[in-house]
């Protein structure tokens, strides 16, 4: 297939900004990262992951694919994470006929509305003799429709709609990083999504109504500020830690002095620590259900990921290093702009994902 040479235009629609990549598959069976784009979306154009102004995203879309030099109509892009729906099912061998109707049935034991408004992909992960292992996601229809409306309004046609945690897992896969158990922790917007996962199969993924934008409500409810300010401060001054080189002061370091700058007030504090127990409680819950297999590393990623001191305070809670997802390692991409890559590489691990994801499938 690689001959082929495609280019594929991978747009991650974020609640916060769009977020693009071209990527090429090439001849020696890896990608090329042409360019990337990172554009921030006027307030409440999204909400809660459902698109509240079609015609303005439609226009925001327009805009980011106009700046591309190269022009594609092959446009990928992903559901949001909180409406996805993604469970391992096991069932009896059966005739090919038969599987497709058969895991519709069982998904409807799995998932919370009926099985008629659902779309369902599947795919094998695992079989022995008497059985196999699907690997099941499902959204709500009506979440696809709505996330291609403002496509179809610039008369685009999108040729795959992936998942953000499969972007991510075969973004890793590719970097010879998730061999064996891996979590991996996306902080968006709005939300955060846990995924633990190996290149054969998802685990658990799992949806944390926490988000960037939750730190970013706090310091206004804190300090009186509007948005903008209160957006400027948490990317300045995270969540207080003290940044000194000192290393007399390395343990008050890890501690996290989270809420330095707001004095007694520990809103900040217990807003990282809500989402940190929530996935320790993944943690917990994988744990109990595969006795005997271990997550081995947990990577981060997201804009809300950014956050300073949130990164070790995970580290610490969890008892494992946090390690960053940098999509451009080992590209010229990131030799030419080392700066943008480094600033932004939270931001578009998604949309990088979705390319490499359709280069390994390429490949099979």
């Amino acid at each position: 297939m690689f001959f082929k040479n495609n280019i594929y235009t991978c747009i991650d629609v974020g609640t916060y900004a769009l977020k693009a990549a071209q990527i090429k598959n090439t001849r020696d069976k890896s990608f090329k990262i042409l360019d990337t784009k990172l554009q921030k979306l006027p307030r409440d154009t999204i909400a809660d992951g459902v698109i509240k102004d079609e015609s303005l995203l439609a226009a925001e879309i327009k805009n980011i694919l106009d700046q591309f030099k190269k022009k594609t109509n092959y446009i990928i892009t992903a559901v949001p994470s909180n409406e996805l729906l993604i469970r391992n099912i096991e069932m009896p061998k059966m005739d090919k006929k038969e599987i497709k109707e058969s895991l519709k049935w069982e998904a409807d034991e799995q998932i919370p509305y009926p099985v008629e408004n659902a779309a369902i992909d599947f795919f094998k992960v695992e079989e022995d003799e008497d059985t196999v292992k699907y690997l099941i996601s499902a959204v709500k229809k009506n979440i696809i429709d709505n996330l291609l409306a403002p496509f179809e309004r610039n008369n685009i046609k999108v040729s795959v709609v992936n998942t953000q945690p499969m972007a991510l897992i075969s973004l890793l896969e590719y970097q010879n990083l998730c061999d064996n158990i891996i979590a991996v922790i996306d902080i968006g917007f709005s939300a955060t999504q846990i995924t633990i996962a190996d290149k054969n199969n998802i685990y658990l993924s799992r949806t944390i109504d926490t988000g960037g934008n939750h730190f970013t409500q706090t310091l206004m409810e804190i300090q009186g500020n509007e948005y903008d300010a209160a957006e400027e401060r948490k990317f300045e001054e995270g969540l207080g830690a003290d940044e000194t080189e000192d290393k007399n002061q390395q343990e008050l370091i890890d501690e996290i002095q989270l809420d330095i700058a707001l004095g007694e007030d520990n809103r900040l504090n217990e807003l990282a620590s809500t989402l940190s127990a929530e996935l320790t409680r993944s943690f917990d819950y994988f744990n109990t259900r595969n006795r005997g297999q271990e997550i081995t590393k947990v990577f981060i990623t997201g804009g809300g990921s950014k956050l300073k001191g949130l990164r070790e305070l995970l580290r610490e809670d969890l008892d494992i290093e946090i390690i960053e997802i940098d999509p451009f390692i080992n590209t010229n991409y990131a030799i030419k702009h080392d700066k943008y890559c480094e600033e932004c590489k939270n931001e578009l691990a998604v949309a990088i994902g979705l390319g490499v994801s359709e280069v390994i499938a390429d490949e099979d």
